[in-house]
């Protein structure tokens, strides 16, 4: 039975540069919690889906501030780069993603099922392979190229599985397929008083829009979450905020009717100690629909300067 997986990596940083023009309007970035990735006593003759058993989907953040299309394969890894004690899968037919394009927009995120198909074949039993998920940006001549390269170690039990696990092969093959947009994406508060909690809907008027396009009404559960979770860089001299729970979401669920509208806002209550004075804070709030089983987030930047 399949046991255990483990995640050796927390993202990877590899750019490859495609093209000789780089784009000077806007930063690309491309990011992944998925790196390497180790998969222990799978069966031959069966399939599984990483997310199904162990919540893993591939994950791709756009940490850049212009829209990215994204073209996602399992490629074949090259013989100099195989893992000593590892083969590389005869063929790309054994691991496949759902997804295999996207389009991310500045700070969405973008998830895709991963599923590994081992085929019937005995030779293969007490046997690791590795294969790679080759993660890229496509089209926009003129500007740089972004690419992610995942390892995925499968490791193959060493004995063949029972009658009853080859009746039990199946796939879940449902992935996030509803689509939502928050606006703005970003906001910014400069002089902000420290000490005191800031309503930013009342004394800001700062409003996030949530807009539903599909037709079921959704429920869009709303955090703020640390800055690394979202594998988002501070740019411009901001910092990451030391304590995201300093800005709290006016509700932590917010409803929204299909083919609608709704608004929601925070509250900034920064305590007013020396080391929080006259700083630039970077806060990032997730949005992301409850009814959605493989959840895609869509992240709110706020860049706040405080009173010195």
């Amino acid at each position: 039975m399949f046991k255990i997986i483990r995640r050796r990596a927390i993202h990877l940083a590899l750019f490859v540069t495609v093209a000789a023009v780089p784009c000077a309007a806007s930063d690309v970035g491309l990011r992944t919690p998925f790196g390497e990735v180790i998969v222990r006593n799978l069966k031959i003759g069966q399939t599984y889906s990483l997310y199904k058993l162990v919540n893993l989907p591939l994950r791709l953040v756009n940490t850049g501030d212009a829209s990215l299309d994204l073209r996602i394969d399992t490629i074949l890894t090259p013989p100099n780069e195989v893992k000593v004690g590892y083969d590389a899968i005869p063929s790309t037919g054994w691991v496949r993603v759902e997804r295999s394009s996207m389009t991310l927009a500045a700070n969405r995120e973008g998830t895709t099922d991963v599923i590994i198909s081992i085929p019937n074949d005995k030779s293969l039993l007490g046997r690791r392979f590795q294969a790679d998920i080759w993660s890229r940006t496509v089209g926009g001549r003129g500007s740089y190229a972004v690419g992610l390269k995942s390892h995925l170690l499968l490791h193959i039990d060493s004995t063949p599985p029972t009658e009853e696990e080859l009746k039990k092969k199946y796939v879940d093959e449902r992935v996030a397929d509803m689509d939502f947009t928050i606006m703005p994406m970003d906001g910014a508060l400069g002089a902000v008083p420290l000490g005191r909690k800031l309503d930013l809907r009342r004394e800001q008027r700062t409003l996030i829009k949530l807009i539903n396009p599909n037709d079921r009404p959704l429920n869009f559960r709303v955090r703020s979450i640390p800055v690394w979770e979202s594998l988002i860089t501070p740019t411009d001299g901001f910092e990451a905020a030391y304590n995201p729970q300093w800005l709290t979401p006016d509700a932590g669920v917010v409803k929204v009717a299909g083919n609608s509208i709704a608004e929601t806002s925070l509250t900034l209550d920064i305590p007013d100690e020396p080391r929080n004075r006259g700083k630039k804070f970077l806060f990032v709030v997730s949005f992301d629909i409850l009814e959605q089983k493989i959840p895609t987030h869509v992240y709110y930047r706020l860049m706040v300067t405080t009173a010195a």
